[in-house]
């Protein structure tokens, strides 16, 4: 055979190898990320259904804020998040660790009282993986620890350079802001909402 053929034939052998090494890793880290996400919603789940068994359990205090607040295992939890057309429903904590963010989102900065509570939370598809999907005018609840429902309309969608702390904090007049990473994690997916009401069920 031929000395250029043999070499083009190495060629080939080695980067068919590597394309299936590339192939393997790419499956290897959606199988890790997967299971990030799983553990990720069943924490949350638990905790949920913690709050919901014990909600009226001794484990309650008034934080710092005026506000009463769930203690499960060391950890304060101030409410609970929900948009219904996306099946979503987590309990937030009372502040933010990338440790904690693990386990349900959190609270970046604010508060419900004040009208400009800031929430953040991972883009596992369990957490907030789907604002992405949502819109403008799309509704969202936050029911807080005293059983008080905050009703939010969506009114505008930000994307947020990772490193632009101070535009996150700005407040137009929205009372309350979702946010999460983007897939690259170079931008900040972010909800902007008004609130229309108190203490209203959502249905739809």
């Amino acid at each position: 055979m031929p000395k250029v053929k043999k070499k083009k034939t190495k060629y080939g052998i080695f980067f068919m190898i590597l394309g299936l090494l590339l192939i393997v890793a790419a499956g290897g880290l959606f199988a890790y990320n997967q299971a990030l996400d799983n553990k990720a919603g069943e924490a949350a789940k638990a905790i949920y259904n913690s709050l919901t068994e014990n909600s009226n359990s001794s484990n309650f205090k008034i934080n710092s804020k005026s506000e009463r607040v769930a203690v499960i295992d060391g950890v304060e939890y101030i409410g609970v998040i929900s948009i219904p057309s996306y099946d979503i429903t987590l309990p937030v904590q009372s502040d933010w660790s990338l440790s904690k963010l693990r386990n349900s989102p959190c609270r970046y900065s604010g508060s419900i009282n004040s009208g400009s509570l800031i929430v953040c939370a991972h883009n596992y598809q369990s957490h907030f993986g789907k604002l992405k999907y949502i819109r403008e005018g799309d509704r969202i609840r936050f029911t807080d620890m005293m059983g008080m429902t905050y009703v939010y309309k969506v009114s505008k969608i930000d994307l947020i350079n990772e490193e632009n702390i101070d535009k996150m904090k700005e407040n137009n007049g929205w009372d309350l802001t979702l946010f999460t990473c983007n897939y690259g994690g170079k931008q900040r997916i972010t909800l902007r909402c008004i609130r229309t009401d108190v203490n209203q069920y959502l249905t739809d």
